[in-house]
């Protein structure tokens, strides 16, 4: 299990927050725009951030930087191409993710580099405030990122499954469902055991690198 940092765990509850209503924010609303009325019957289109949490969910990634939101109820059977519109729906939160954390890792890179000398010149207070500010945003774009190839693991709650599971057979889909507690089980030892967070983070950190060293 990775090292406990409680600075590092206070930066990544308000991370955890917004990347994670992130994702399940545009899970929702892309299925709502291919005509699934479910997320809209759910509350979710109502601008409430909390109801696309998970309470162990945000737990584990504020511990780990990567885990999941509240699975956002959605039925396909409404998309006029049924395989398409899961694909839209369960890549999409990911891929958004994704950008807006390089986005934000990008950005933190361009401002170090012009507040650099403004660093320097700073009162002690303000120069404390920049270095909270920069450590955020940093958290925040990781987090954003983790949760992107988190989710690219094909075992429930995560979106991958419900690609997967579109994928299959009927048979194997079923087959598939009937092993989801015991496929969670296995993948909450592999998280615990920092082997899923021995593969994310070089990942993670490599384009983090990329887009600030661009």
């Amino acid at each position: 299990m990775p090292d406990f940092n409680l600075t590092l765990f206070l930066f990544r509850i308000p991370a955890a927050f917004f990347a994670l209503v992130l994702h399940e924010m545009v899970k929702a609303r892309c299925s709502a725009y291919l005509g699934d009325p479910t997320p809209a019957k759910s509350g979710l289109m109502r601008g409430n951030p909390f109801k696309y949490l998970d309470p162990i969910g945000f737990i584990i990634t504020a511990l780990f930087g990567f885990g999941w939101g509240k699975p956002t109820p959605t039925s396909p059977l409404y998309y006029k191409d049924r395989k398409k519109g899961i694909l839209i729906t369960y890549i999409t939160p990911s891929v958004a993710n994704l950008f807006v954390g390089l986005l934000i890792a990008l950005f933190v890179g361009i401002l170090n580099i012009v507040a650099f000398q403004a660093f320097i010149n700073a009162s002690v207070g303000m120069a404390v405030s920049m270095s909270w500010l920069f450590t955020f945003l940093a958290t925040f774009a990781r987090c954003s990122i983790n949760i992107a190839l988190f989710n690219m693991i094909p075992v429930p709650p995560l979106d991958a499954s419900k690609l997967l599971q579109a994928a299959l057979s009927p048979n194997a889909a079923v087959k598939f469902a009937q092993n989801e507690k015991l496929l969670q089980l296995v993948l909450i030892m592999l998280v615990v055991l920092g082997i899923v967070s021995a593969i994310i983070y070089p990942i993670t950190e490599q384009l983090v690198n990329i887009a600030w060293y661009w």
